[in-house]
């Protein structure tokens, strides 16, 4: 659905907006925090079956831990932060700097892997609801973000049986001094508020070619 400027632009823009989080994250766990999305995809759900929606995303067939939070009036979506479940051990102890020990494969969290995540997931989700909204020249509105495991699949479930027609996907690149996890964000958005989204791009990519 993007052009190859369209998604350049949007990667920048984004990028922008994760950094942001990264310097606050970085202040307040006092480490190196870097964040890019180095890969970024507009997708219209409707277009896909069914089928496809549950495969579209590997790794959301597996167990994931996902923030998440609605958006908007005119401009309006849902937006998740989501880590594989298999790294959310190891995200926690790089941010408490502790040493990371692999444990058995059910997955089994405390309210401090809980805390951590949703305060990395928080503060992403606010940067990028800012930067929107700056791009948007508009305030948007927000509810607080929720944290919310989900079972092998059923996260896929809820992607597929979703309101908005279109999901922009960010593939996140999550580094704590050298080491380096990847996530990501889904933003899901109603037609007309892509629409929008895509036309502020094309505007900015009319200024650039001026």
């Amino acid at each position: 659905m993007l052009t190859p400027t369209q998604e350049d632009i949007l990667k920048e823009l984004y990028n922008v907006f994760v950094g942001e989080a990264a310097n606050i994250l970085s202040e307040i766990l006092q480490k190196r925090i870097f964040l890019s999305v180095p890969e970024i995809k507009l997708l219209s759900l409707h277009e896909l079956k069914s089928s496809e929606k549950e495969n579209l995303i590997p790794v959301l067939n597996g167990t994931v831990l996902s923030t998440s939070l609605k958006f908007g009036n005119v401009f309006s979506g849902r937006a998740d932060f989501i880590f594989p479940a298999e790294q959310i051990k190891y995200v926690t102890a790089l941010c408490l700097g502790e040493e990371y020990i692999v444990e058995d494969a059910e997955f089994s969290f405390n309210d401090e892997d809980f805390d951590i995540v949703k305060e990395i997931g928080n503060i992403i989700l606010n940067s990028i609801m800012g930067g929107m909204g700056s791009l948007m020249e508009m305030k948007l509105e927000y509810d607080v973000p929720q944290v919310i495991l989900h079972s092998a699949g059923e996260f896929c479930k809820v992607l597929a049986s979703s309101e908005e027609s279109n999901l922009l996907l960010l593939y996140v690149s999550f580094g704590v001094d050298n080491s380096k996890v990847l996530g990501l964000i889904l933003i899901k958005f109603s037609l007309e508020s892509v629409e929008f989204l895509i036309q502020k791009v094309n505007e900015i990519s009319r200024d650039l070619n001026e």
